[in-house]
């Protein structure tokens, strides 16, 4: 049965925003590398799927920060392959502090693609190997599609050309970067007064360098906290949705 990955982490200043609190985007950057190395002690990372010219990619996200470390403070990120739900692969995260309280908790569906086709492909074996998934939750649920509430209209914010900084070892725009444009669209001041709780994104096509991204959003009050609403889109079709809860 496979193990949970695990490493520790100091909170670099730079990881930090002006309250000394780990930014959402330094939580992502560490999912991402973690989740990389975890797939390559399993056998299926960068170095094994590039001879096939097959790359992972994620497509939907969801996490809950219960908590956030501070700068400076020691922590473990936790990461382990769940298998397959439908069409994707899931794989889930826990960032716990000394003590191992769960300060935050995602779960994440990645696709496999191939590189030269830019289609999805499928790598059956690693589906429900008893040697390579774990079947435990941090988030029961995989990350849902999200829809605009009905009624509600977004708005036409700005536009972003995807740029060097923007791409990553795919060919593509990172994935953290997406958010790091959500953020940038939120008012300052409710990203500077109002912690982020849930963090929900789906990923519906690649944008490649050069290609100019329509930034939209809705800032909606509710019961459950501020909601922001982000969209990107190219060309007039969506390649990403962000929910984010205040």
């Amino acid at each position: 049965m496979a193990n949970k990955y695990v490493q520790k982490h100091i909170v670099n200043c730079y990881e930090a925003d002006t309250n000394h609190l780990l930014r959402p985007t330094a939580m992502l950057d560490l999912m991402q590398e973690v989740a990389g190395r975890d797939a390559s002690n399993l056998g299926f990372g960068y170095d094994e799927m590039i001879v096939s010219k097959t790359a992972w990619v994620l497509s939907r996200l969801h996490i809950r920060f219960n908590n956030y470390p501070k700068w400076r403070d020691e922590v473990s990120i936790k990461t382990w392959h769940k298998g397959l739900f439908k069409l994707f692969y899931l794989r889930d995260f826990v960032l716990v502090d000394k003590n191992n309280n769960n300060l935050i908790e995602a779960t994440t569906s990645w696709l496999i693609i191939d590189l030269n086709t830019r289609r999805l492909a499928r790598y059956a074996a690693l589906a429900d190997n008893e040697d390579t998934c774990l079947k435990e939750d941090a988030i029961a649920q995989p990350a849902d599609k999200i829809t605009i509430p009905s009624g509600d209209e977004l708005e036409f914010v700005g536009m972003h050309k995807a740029v060097w900084s923007d791409i990553d070892t795919n060919g593509h725009v990172n994935n953290v970067k997406y958010v790091v444009w959500g953020l940038d669209i939120v008012d300052y001041t409710d990203a500077e007064t109002k912690p982020l709780k849930e963090l929900f994104i789906n990923f519906d096509a690649e944008v490649l360098a050069g290609q100019e991204v329509e930034l939209y959003r809705i800032r909606k009050e509710t019961e459950e906290g501020l909601i922001y609403y982000i969209q990107g889109k190219v060309e007039g079709k969506q390649s990403f949705m962000i929910k984010m809860i205040f």
